[in-house]
């Protein structure tokens, strides 16, 4: 059966129509890439398709504009990205007057063999040894030099382990760890600071990294803002995790960045979990999000 050219044309609207709300939010989806990318926080493809990858790279643009961290793209973040214009009497996306350049650890993504790379340069260990095996084998590293149990549960020397009746940090002993962490962080002593971490750390949104690799950032940031100072608060809040021998902390930090043109301040709100049942409590996994005020 044909159809006349009228009929067609109708048809074809309709069809347009229908697709057009598909359409819009495809270009939206883009646009977000795109700015995303430019921001050097998104490095996937720019196809107008949501992804893991897209909702990551969003989480960790709200974190730094002190949003909360929800993945998708609000009328608060698209209006952050400039991607929609505000109502004529619509007050400004309460943001955090910070450079859009990574302030904190957390604002960087890490590159775990590039890491591995640049310490192997420096110091010939091996890539493979530093690296998850999930990494190894996506980069087709061979495993055969990994070093043992770098991806099992800690060896605790029993030598190292407190008695049964005080198997954990007393809050004494919490608020000097929480102080000592920040004082190191402060200084340009990578040793000081570097002593507190277990050999992995759940590293802000990176997954575990070997605290090698640790360093090796670290570097890198203390190199980007040579003078940091943190204050830690009045309150630290803590839970105990008997059955895992940790401790959780939780503060709030007032920072000071300096890199001898800029200075940048705010507030962040901390949390460390601690291996806390030997005489030498280690940091197994850190995260920050932005205070705003």
């Amino acid at each position: 059966m044909k159809l006349s050219r009228s009929v067609f044309v109708a048809t074809l609207l309709l069809v347009l129509a229908g697709s057009a709300p598909l359409l819009r939010a495809q270009d939206r989806t883009r646009s977000v890439q795109e700015e995303l990318r430019r921001r050097s926080l998104y490095f996937g493809n720019v196809d107008g398709r949501d992804s893991a990858e897209l909702q990551e790279a969003t989480k960790r643009y709200q974190r730094r504009k002190g949003f909360a961290a929800s993945g998708q793209a609000d009328p608060t973040t698209l209006r952050s990205l400039g991607l929609i214009e505000r109502g004529p009497n619509e007050a400004p996306p309460k943001e955090l007057d910070w450079p859009a350049e990574p302030i904190l650890p957390s604002d960087e993504r890490l590159d775990s063999v590039a890491l591995a790379d640049s310490l192997s340069e420096e110091t010939g260990i091996a890539p493979v040894s530093v690296v998850s095996e999930k990494v190894a084998k996506k980069h087709g590293l061979t495993t055969k030099s990994r070093r043992q149990g770098s991806s099992a549960a800690p060896v605790i020397d029993e030598t190292q382990v407190r008695a049964a009746d005080s198997a954990f940090m007393t809050p004494q002993e919490i608020a000097r760890f929480a102080e000592e962490y920040f004082r190191s962080r402060g200084s340009n002593d990578l040793k000081r600071q570097l002593r507190l971490y277990a050999d992995e750390v759940d590293y802000y949104s990176n997954g575990k990294i070997d605290r090698r690799l640790i360093e090796q950032t670290l570097r890198r940031y203390h190199a980007r803002w040579p003078r940091r100072k943190y204050r830690v608060g009045n309150l630290i809040r803590y839970t105990r995790v008997p059955d895992r021998g940790e401790i959780i902390l939780t503060f709030a930090v007032t920072l000071t960045l300096r890199d001898g043109t800029r200075t940048v301040k705010g507030e962040t709100e901390n949390r460390l979990v601690i291996r806390a049942a030997t005489v030498d409590p280690r940091i197994v996994s850190i995260s920050e999000r932005r205070i705003r005020r």
